[in-house]
């Protein structure tokens, strides 16, 4: 990418916005900038409007071009643009895109259109590719020009140096539906291990669920008092040293109420989705691949089958939050383990009927493989099953 602008105002802009922290500043002076998910390598999504948005002077002209296209609006009073690049085919052509207010610009470099995947969820998800099952031969052939890689930092083509450390799921899942569609695809990966459905779901939609209202409103006194304890040990333990400060205060009730109430923290819930998802939030994708159910299954019976609720319900939050109607999304079911507990059972079958209740919506059945731990390294099939669930879903 050259600019002469500076995009780390509208990544802090944006994060104030997405966490619900006041705006101290006024935005209006800002130099031009586009939302930090557009950059270099990029792939857009084909046969889709697409919009594209950032900051800049306020009453300055920005047009943004690309493709024989050329867009125009006006910053408005919040110093915010935003226009929409009509629908295109796909191509493998490399092009440029050129945005502009009159006196700066930033330019795109080898921009591509074809499919667009978001791919999401906990440590399943996030398990690098450097990890799996013959690691090595599978990086040493990671060199696929319309495969573009997103994991946070940027966009990167795929290559043995770019995609160790990128998911193992998203990468296999990629790289069949590129080999199956002859179209580029963009893979954008955002997934934490140990982490909850309840906190990549806006914070606001959480109470649509009853359980989960009723979670939040119903937090256990105990299990406050002990978060209490442990972050004043924790910081005794920080000025002082373990030896003055004892040892660790013990949770009181069980370890599934543990976690339950772990998972229904305040400052937790909706907290991965307002610094993940929030700011990409409209850019265009054909849909989403998600992995997770784990963290779920370790907090009771009465949670794990409010598992199904729960899902549907993100899935319909992230639809709406996108505006761009019923994109797909589909769901990895959780793989045999026999460590699992009662929960992990649950869990499975709450994800077969969450994917009922919306539309265009599925999930993958990988109980067939190998008992493999909590964490299988046999991620290839995991993510050609996604692929060809995919193409029957949703690939134009």
């Amino acid at each position: 990418m050259k600019t002469n602008s500076i995009l780390s105002p509208l990544g802090c802009f944006l994060m104030l916005v997405a966490i619900g922290m006041p705006i101290a500043v006024s935005r209006a002076d800002e130099a031009l900038a586009v939302a930090p998910i557009y950059g270099d390598h990029m792939v857009l999504q084909r046969e889709m409007k697409l919009p594209m948005w950032g900051i800049g002077q306020a009453g300055s002209e920005v047009t943004v071009t690309f493709a024989n296209q050329a867009k125009m609006t006006t910053v408005n009073s919040a110093g915010e643009w935003r226009v929409v690049l009509d629908a295109m085919e796909a191509s493998s052509k490399p092009r440029r895109i050129n945005v502009s207010d009159g006196s700066s610009e930033i330019v795109f470099e080898d921009v591509l259109v074809g499919e667009v995947w978001l791919c999401s969820g906990q440590s399943n998800m996030q398990f690098k590719l450097s990890s799996c099952e013959n690691a090595d031969a599978e990086i040493a052939a990671a060199n696929h020009a319309e495969l573009r890689l997103n994991g946070g930092q940027g966009w990167s083509v795929s290559s043995p140096e770019s995609v160790p450390g990128f998911s193992g799921v998203a990468y296999f899942f990629g790289r069949k539906l590129n080999a199956e569609t002859g179209v580029p695809v963009g893979l954008i990966a955002r997934a934490l291990g140990g982490t909850p459905v309840e906190w990549w779901t806006p914070a606001d939609k959480l109470e649509r669920v009853d359980f989960a209202k009723a979670a939040m409103a119903n937090r256990s006194e105990e299990w406050m008092k002990y978060e209490k304890a442990i972050a004043e040990w924790k910081e005794k333990v920080k000025a002082e040293g373990r030896k003055v400060a004892g040892k660790k205060p013990v949770a009181a009730g069980t370890a599934e109420e543990g976690v339950l109430n772990g998972i229904y923290a305040p400052d937790k819930v909706g907290s991965l989705y307002a610094q993940h998802l929030a700011p990409m939030a409209g850019f265009a994708i054909r849909g989403a691949i998600w992995y997770q159910g784990e963290r779920n299954s370790k907090a009771g019976v009465e949670a794990s089958k409010a598992y199904r609720p729960l899902l549907a319900n993100m899935i319909t939050n992230w639809r709406e939050e996108w505006g761009q109607g019923d994109f797909a999304f589909l769901v990895v079911q959780l793989p045999t383990f026999a460590g699992g507990g009662e929960g992990w059972g649950i869990v499975q079958e709450a994800q077969a009927a969450a994917v009922g209740d919306v539309p265009n919506a599925g999930y993958i059945d990988i109980r067939d493989q190998p008992d493999g731990g909590l964490h299988p390294k046999n991620k290839k099939p995991v993510g050609e099953r996604l692929a060809a669930l995919a193409t029957e879903k949703s690939v134009k």
